[in-house]
Order: C-alpha cells, then sequence, then structure tokens
C-alpha cells in the first residue's frame, strides 16, 4: 500500500480525484459535509456521470482503497498528503474562499510533519503563498521546513474527468523547491506529464486557460451578431478563416456556462484590475452573457416571421446541460432561455438524455415527445444524439416546422431541405426554395 491520502471535497473534481489515486494503490479517504455523498460513496455508488468512474469506484472501496466520511480531521490526522478540491464560486464579481477557508482551518488542526497540502480549487494569484500558508502555518509548523504546499490546478472536464486526470498535462507549483518537488512525487503516480513551476504562477496560469477559452468564445459570439447583419454564415466565414495556418476562432453558441469559464474571468479581471486593457475581460463575459438573451430575440423573430404569438407557443428546448455529451448543468444557457420564454408566457418543454433538470418548464423523456405539437424546437446544448435526429420523421410530429440552432446541430440546406424555416446564431442567411445545396 503507497501513502495515505485525504481528499476534501467530493465533487466533480474531488470524487474522480480520490477514485484515480486509489486506482493506483493509495489508501484514501475522501471527506464532504454532504452526508449522502458519503454514504453513497461508501456503498461505491458515483453520483457523478462520468466515463469509467462508476467500476473504478465500486472497485475501490470492494479492494478497501477508498472509503468517505464526513470527519475531516481525523482524516486529515491519518493522512500523509491532504488534496483540498472545495468549490470556490464568484458571486457577483467576487470570489467566496470560505469554502476553502472551512478546509484549512480543518487540516491545520490536523497538520502532521512532513505532510503535503495541495490546493487545486481555483484560486486568485498569490493565495497559496498568502492566505493558505498563513492559516496552516497558525498549526506552529512552517512552510518548507515541517509541512509542504503547493497549488496544483484541475484540468478536468466533466465527462472526461478520468481519462485528463491520467493523461493531460498538470502545472505543480510549490511555495518553494522542496514542496514542488514533494507534489510532484505525489502526482507522478497517476500523472508523468507534470510541469514545475512557483504557487503564484500556476494559480495564475489557472485563470489564463480559462480566461482565454471565454475571451476566444466572445469574439466568436461577435462575429456571429455582425454575420446577422451582413447576412452571411458565420460558420461558413469562420471555417474558411481557420484555414489560415495561425488562426483558430472558436464556434460561436447561445452563451457559455459550466462552473470554471463563468466565475475564472471575474478572478483574473480583479488580479489585473487597473492594468491598461483588462477591462476586455468583463467585456467578453458580458458579450457571452448576452446570448442567451439574443437567443430569445432570434426566437421571438422566428415566431412573428410566421404568424405564432410567443404567448401559448409550444417551445421545445433541446439541452438543459450547459455542454454537449454532459450532464452537467451549472450556469447553463438553458436556464436563461427557459426562464425567459416562461416569463413571456410560452408553452415550453425541455428534453435531455442526460439529466432530468428542466429549469421549471415541464420535462420530456424523448425526443418525439419534445417535437410532437412544438411550434419551434430550439438547440441549446450540443448533445451528440441531437445530431443524428431524423429531421425527415420528427417534422411530421411538429405543429409548425421551425428550427432555432444555437449550435448548428443541423445543416441549415438540410433542414431548409425538409422544410423547416431555420433559424441560427451567426446564420444571416434567409433561405428561399432556390438555396437547397
Amino acid at each position: 500500500m503507497k501513502a495515505r491520502l485525504c481528499v476534501l471535497g467530493l465533487g466533480h473534481v474531488g470524487l474522480p480525484t480520490a477514485v484515480v489515486f486509489a486506482s493506483k494503490g493509495f489508501s484514501v479517504v475522501g471527506v464532504d459535509v454532504d452526508e449522502r455523498k458519503v454514504d453513497l460513496v461508501n456503498k461505491g455508488i458515483s453520483y457523478l456521470h462520468e466515463q469509467y468512474l462508476d467500476e473504478m469506484l465500486r472497485d475501490a472501496v470492494s479492494r478497501g482503497t477508498l472509503k468517505a466520511t464526513t470527519d475531516a480531521v481525523s482524516a486529515v490526522r491519518n493522512s500523509e498528503a491532504v488534496i483540498i478540491a472545495v468549490n470556490t464560486p464568484v458571486r457577483g464579481g467576487v470570489v467566496d474562499l470560505s469554502q476553502l477557508e472551512s478546509a484549512l482551518e480543518y487540516v491545520r488542526r490536523a497538520l502532521r510533519v512532513g505532510s503535503l497540502v495541495a490546493i487545486e480549487s481555483t484560486v486568485p494569484p498569490g493565495t497559496t503563498a498568502g492566505l493558505v500558508k498563513r492559516i496552516l502555518e497558525e498549526s506552529g509548523l512552517r512552510a518548507e521546513e515541517d509541512f509542504y504546499l503547493a497549488y496544483v490546478p484541475e484540468r478536468v472536464a466533466p465527462g472526461r474527468a478520468i481519462e485528463e486526470l491520467l493523461t493531460v498535462p498538470r502545472v505543480v507549483g510549490g511555495v518553494g523547491p522542496k514542496s514542488t518537488q514533494k507534489a510532484i512525487e505525489l502526482y507522478s503516480n497517476v500523472n508523468p506529464r507534470l510541469y514545475a513551476t512557483d504557487a503564484t504562477t500556476a494559480e495564475f496560469v489557472k485563470l489564463i486557460e480559462n480566461s482565454f477559452r471565454d475571451l476566444n468564445i466572445a469574439f466568436a459570439n461577435l462575429l456571429a451578431l455582425i454575420s446577422e447583419r451582413l447576412g452571411v454564415d458565420v460558420y461558413e466565414a469562420i471555417k474558411l478563416a481557420n484555414t489560415h495556418p495561425r488562426v483558430n476562432v472558436h464556434w460561436p453558441g447561445p452563451g457559455v456556462g459550466g462552473p470554471c469559464l463563468t466565475k475564472d474571468p471575474y478572478m483574473l479581471f480583479k488580479t489585473g484590475k487597473g492594468v491598461f486593457g483588462s477591462d476586455i475581460i468583463l467585456l467578453a463575459r458580458r458579450i457571452n452573457d448576452y446570448m442567451p438573451l439574443h437567443t430569445i430575440e432570434i426566437i421571438k423573430t422566428a415566431l412573428r416571421e410566421n404568424g405564432i404569438s410567443i404567448k401559448g407557443a409550444r417551445i421545445a428546448i433541446l439541452g438543459a446541460a450547459y455542454k454537449g455529451g454532459v450532464s452537467d448543468t451549472r450556469e447553463s444557457p438553458s436556464r436563461i432561455v427557459v426562464r425567459e420564454l416562461l416569463n413571456a408566457g410560452a408553452d415550453v418543454i425541455v428534453y435531455d438524455p442526460y439529466t432530468s433538470e428542466s429549469f421549471g418548464a415541464k420535462r420530456v423523456s424523448s425526443l418525439e415527445e419534445a417535437f410532437k405539437e412544438a411550434d419551434a424546437v430550439v438547440v441549446v446544448t450540443d448533445h451528440p444524439e441531437f445530431k443524428r435526429v431524423d429531421l425527415s420523421g420528427v417534422g411530421k410530429l411538429m405543429r409548425h416546422k421551425i428550427i432555432v440552432d444555437g449550435r448548428r446541430v443541423f445543416d441549415p440546406y438540410v433542414a431548409h431541405g425538409e422544410g423547416f424555416k431555420y433559424y441560427g446564431i451567426g446564420f444571416g442567411k434567409r433561405l428561399t426554395f432556390n438555396d437547397n445545396r
């Protein structure tokens, strides 16, 4: 058996992390304040939809390499290494570190000489070397002398957490060289692709990664808005632009969701507040936050042009998850789209094969139910199942054959050929009977 490890926080990052280390022979104790999660883990039952996680969790629990508890102090006291993966939400543009501070208090009370503490939660640069180090040293022990402290940002996407924990390169930053080396020794047991740096740089890297993506998506969404004014197809334009060897524009959509891209840019902005040009980060957030509302405007246009009142219109929403192929609905654009449609008096139906969430609308359990008697179908999530829809079949179920496509799930010309009125984000063209390709 390898070293004893404690993971504080059994969410989308913590549980897969605990399972992966347990699969490598570590004796792992997972800690969470949610008694339901603790009970499920101890029964070998996963509450997350992650590839490979169910089987690996059952195996680790049955072999005795993983157990869960709500007793953080005891778990820390009996471990040589502690990984903290609690939530650090942003509210009103300000990061809330209360869960991290609570976890650190437990660690401080039970910290042992020679232990490693690794922070995986997203935090503002300087947090590990400042707040975290200060709280832990209230134990009387000193970082780099009595214990080791590092920041190791997570790089996992929902649905692929296990695979990415094992294969995606990780950045490891200690508060000193000894801490960096100690963290590398731990994480190399599950992933050999490690890059050493200091803690503050590692924290900065995490914010760079997600803010870059948010900025790129905002640029793509801006291009979509301009394309609609020009009367061109933004997807065609981006594909052509991306043939340039030094250009890689992302795709537009109905908004940005998930736990990272919607919050990490605010941490970066606050870090760089006052630096010339830092407002571009907030502008990108504003653009991406606007896109669900723009989707509503497209829906209203589609209904109006076809003589349909939004009040009482039956509108089917395809997708509640924030992105395709996952069940995660955190900060999903669908929440806003559904809310606005309900407020306008529409009869809203939601179908998502990955989650039961419907954001207050009626939920249906099949594509056929979603399309039946619908006045319009709105694609918000690009689930692979939606891309395989037979439009000729489902079109016969609809009251009006209208598609509002936020993710370019359907080819506009194929949909048009099947008799649909096609509207989409960034699709500025108006198809006529002569436009079939």
